[in-house]
């Protein structure tokens, strides 16, 4: 039992070195060769929407989503029943999510939707009738089902038992989009199941610190963050280390049970984009009016171990 009990830590430790040694050369290799990925740059969401890549608008169409053919027939076998044939402005139709908005108040969210993704409102919508369910747009909405769902089960429950380590604001669109159609997606995401395993063999702690890496790549941060050297594997030292996981849970319901499967997963540095906490934040779930994030207690974030380690509580 001992043995089995040093063996973990020993691995991820000599893992973490070695690592720590290569990587470097990696990182140099990728930056130097034709095939590497450039991170999208974040643009001015106030200007220049709709402004697209023409091979990135071929390959989201190709897929079902992207920019609408506005030439498309329109086939009401197909739409729910609340779609009007004939579509009046002004008025509400099929409206699943935000329900319990005006129709003033819904365009305010929709441009919010808009300056989020940096595209126009035909990105998702038929101009013939907005009522219309096109691909994009029911991709649209199961996101703000996600965005709620999200924001119900993982960001509010840490906001409340973890106060001392909360952040003003929900995520929303602009959270991971970024003025951007396409999310930033860095770094690799280990199945959580893996981290389950308090005893890993070999191929699940190779692929565990491996998304470590990315982990600490993608909040700006290095492994005390959230662990204590003196037990890298349970929870019981560092909040962090328990938000963590949490988040971790987070990433894997969102790429497992929304996002569709042609769509690239999500990873930590969507959100992140190398900060501690996400930099573009809205009001509420149902609410996408951008707000600058403010942590509660900003010193936490700079040593939790030390915050720990004064007697405050988590």
């Amino acid at each position: 039992m001992n043995l089995r009990r040093w063996l973990g830590p020993s691995v991820i430790v000599a893992t973490l070195a070695l690592s720590g040694a290569v990587q470097p050369l990696v990182d140099q290799a990728r930056a130097a060769g034709p095939a590497s990925t450039p991170v999208p740059k974040i643009t001015n969401l106030s200007g220049g929407l709709g402004a697209q890549d023409s091979q990135q608008v071929t390959a989201d169409q190709a897929k079902g989503y992207g920019p609408v053919d506005q030439t498309a027939p329109l086939d009401f076998s197909t739409q729910p029943k609340t779609v009007p044939h004939e579509y009046v402005p002004g008025r509400l139709y099929n409206v699943q999510v935000y329900t319990k908005y005006s129709y003033a108040q819904l365009i305010g969210q929709m441009t919010y939707f808009a300056s989020s993704l940096g595209v126009q409102c035909t990105y998702c919508h038929n101009a013939q009738n907005y009522a219309y369910d096109t691909s994009t747009k029911k991709a649209a909405r199961l996101m703000a089902k996600m965005v709620v769902a999200a924001n119900a089960q993982y960001i509010d429950p840490v906001h409340k038992d973890y106060p001392n380590y909360a952040v003003s604001g929900a995520v929303g669109c602009v959270t991971c989009h970024r003025g951007q159609p396409r999310m930033a997606v860095q770094y690799n995401v280990v199945p959580v199941q893996y981290l389950d395993y308090r005893y890993k063999n070999q191929k699940q702690a190779g692929y565990t610190v491996n998304s470590m890496y990315g982990v600490a790549r993608s909040l700006g941060v290095n492994c005390l963050f959230c662990h204590n050297t003196a037990d890298f594997i349970s929870l019981q030292y560092y909040p962090t280390n328990q938000i963590a996981h949490r988040m971790w849970r987070m990433v894997d319901a969102i790429n497992h049970e929304y996002l569709p499967a042609n769509i690239k997963a999500v990873t930590c540095y969507t959100c992140h984009q190398g900060a501690k906490w996400p930099t573009r934040m809205v009001t509420a779930a149902l609410d996408q009016t951008p707000v600058d994030p403010k942590a509660a207690h900003p010193e936490v974030h700079e040593n939790p171990g030390a915050h720990l380690a004064s007697g405050a509580q988590p």
